[in-house]
């Protein structure tokens, strides 16, 4: 298993590549349209062989206004070999009148060098994404509602609490901007450790690109994610099942 691949677990946390933007006006209910804090714990598989569980964590900052999403891999033995325990990725949001947005995104694939690793600082006054990825500079211009390779999981939740679809949005994706579209599946009922969740599906891709992320978001759950799944080439490699669920403050 390529250990950038299974790092697109934090797909969901990255990739669940499935979210969307949340450039709309949160005015004085912003707090009202956010998801309530929570942790997620969803059991991973690549190419049908178990690769560990993955913890997603979305709690408030010491600021009232800013907020943490934060993913942790605990990879099985056969996955430990290419991903390690002490791998995370996080980033800190703040809410605006215009909606939710970064301002800090940092990834450490927990190993010795800077491979794997990038920090990010989303400067919305001058309008700019700059720091480093993999030792490398980075510096981009930012564009309305962009959101990060995390951030971009709490923009479908948002967007579909509000009661708007998801559409296209601009993520910086360690040093190059992507434009995912998402789009709308059928509903489908998911059996999980949870309980049967209905659900409604949203398939996400990209310009020139031979991957969909497909993603069942479940209404009960405030559009938390009961399942996951990246596809390449036509063939699902990456499956992530909801199995725990708790909620915070």
């Amino acid at each position: 298993m390529h250990r950038a691949r299974f790092a697109q677990c934090a797909w969901f946390a990255r990739s669940l590549a499935i979210a969307s933007l949340v450039f709309m006006s949160f005015a004085t209910q912003a707090t009202a349209t956010l998801p309530k804090p929570f942790v997620a714990t969803y059991a991973v598989t690549f190419r049908g062989l178990n690769a560990g569980t993955l913890r997603m964590e979305f709690r408030q900052d010491s600021s009232p206004q800013r907020y943490v999403l934060e993913t942790r891999a605990s990879p099985s033995a056969l996955a430990s070999f290419v991903v390690s325990s002490a791998a995370f990725e996080r980033t800190i949001l703040e809410v605006t009148p215009d909606g939710l947005r970064p301002v800090q995104w940092e990834l450490d694939d927990g190993k010795s060098g800077n491979k794997g690793d990038g920090q990010l600082t989303f400067n919305w006054t001058d309008l700019t994404v700059s720091g480093s990825y993999e030792g490398q500079p980075v510096k981009l211009a930012l564009e309305p509602g962009m959101q990060d390779r995390l951030s971009i999981q709490l923009g479908a939740m948002t967007s579909l609490l509000q009661g708007h679809e998801p559409g296209t949005i601009a993520m910086v994706n360690g040093d190059n901007i992507r434009h995912y579209t998402y789009t709308r599946g059928k509903t489908e009922t998911v059996q999980s450790k949870l309980g049967a969740l209905d659900t409604v599906v949203y398939e996400s891709t990209r310009p020139n690109s031979n991957r969909i992320s497909r993603v069942w978001h479940a209404p009960s759950l405030e559009f938390i994610a009961a399942r996951a799944e990246q596809i390449r080439k036509g063939k699902v490699e990456t499956v992530m099942t909801l199995v725990e669920l708790t909620h915070g403050q």
